[in-house]
């Protein structure tokens, strides 16, 4: 399976095109992550109106066929084979076709098919509307696309309205929904495996931070996930509105970035920019918090600490039984397998 977050692809890199000093993302099919999933040439598959869609750009490029077998044919195409069959005679009477049925490309008619394309990729597509969700005060761009609608099936400026609509009209639907419950997350002994950083540290380096061991440089990225720590972020986050909250020392810089390092290799679909590292952490508003000790405001904190390691929640199994995102039968059924 293609990892869509990686940095390099066919070993070709992938290009950063997040512009922070405008706010910007540039979509395009060369880009990280999120720019490259959100790109019409990503194989985001769906089924629309009867049709398979391998991509949005084998939608896109069907409408140009006015043969439902052609459309057909081309529709099922990933976006790089799609593309190639690429055609201008359209743009002569600047007629599309869908099953058969001739569409102005300048009514009003057309841009309603679109957007009901687009919303049944989004509704189906997890990959993509992650990716789209990800963008949330961003403004969206596309620089390579064609600006003239009389020249394009789709242009810049209609894709990226199509794109801001459809994140936007996401969050608004979600405010009428009942709020999730927010769960905050410890990292240290709960997400992440303390004592699996130490033993990758010298003795030598051990002796020199005797006492304030958590003060060596760059321990934080060498540490594992705590067992079923990954798999159950997943699960919470299924039912839970879910954000980290850890403290650094102080004195340790590194540990700072380390963590959010950390989260970007093991959880960032989970956490995604969803992370506090305060040494207050009962001024944070939620329902629970689970974490293994009661220091920096986690035994002040306003809604229920669950106490990780301890005799009532000694693992994330227990935690999870507890939150109800699983039955202890179910547990107890997967442990008899193993």
């Amino acid at each position: 399976m293609e990892d869509y977050k990686a940095t390099s692809r066919n070993g070709h890199q992938l290009v950063d095109f997040y512009d922070p000093k405008t706010n910007t993302l540039d979509i395009r099919s060369n880009g990280q992550y999120p720019s490259g999933v959100l790109s019409n040439l990503c194989s985001n598959g769906f089924r629309f109106e009867g049709m398979i869609c391998g991509s949005m750009e084998g939608f896109l490029q069907s409408l140009k066929q006015k043969d439902k077998d052609k459309q057909r044919q081309i529709c099922s195409m990933k976006g790089g084979n799609a593309r190639k069959h690429s055609v201008t005679s359209w743009q002569t009477d600047q007629i599309v076709w869908w099953k058969g049925v001739a569409i102005d490309r300048q009514s009003e008619e057309y841009q309603k098919l679109l957007r009901r394309a687009y919303q049944t990729m989004f509704d189906q597509s997890e990959r993509f509307r992650a990716a789209l969700m990800s963008t949330r005060g961003i403004t969206l761009v596309h620089s390579s696309g064609e600006e003239n609608p009389y020249k394009t099936i789709l242009s810049k400026n209609e894709f990226c309205q199509i794109l801001t609509e459809m994140r936007d009209n996401y969050d608004k639907r979600d405010k009428h929904l009942e709020r999730k419950k927010r769960v905050f997350v410890d990292m240290d002994n709960v997400l992440v495996d303390f004592e699996s950083g130490l033993a990758q540290v010298s003795e030598e380096v051990k002796r020199e931070y005797e006492g304030r061991l958590d003060e060596i440089p760059g321990l934080f990225g060498l540490m594992k996930p705590m067992p079923g720590a990954i798999e159950a972020m997943h699960e919470l986050q299924k039912h839970y509105d879910l954000f980290i909250l850890s403290t650094a020392p102080w004195k340790n810089p590194s540990a700072w970035s380390d963590k959010v390092k950390w989260v970007t290799e093991y959880l960032d679909d989970v956490f995604h920019k969803r992370m506090v590292i305060t040494h207050r952490k009962d001024l944070c508003q939620g329902d629970y918090l689970i974490d293994d000790r009661g220091k920096n405001g986690t035994s002040e904190f306003a809604g229920e600490w669950i106490e990780f390691g301890s005799e009532k929640f000694p693992d994330w199994n227990s935690v999870l039984v507890y939150l109800g995102v699983v039955s202890q039968e179910h547990i107890d059924t997967i442990k008899s397998k193993g």
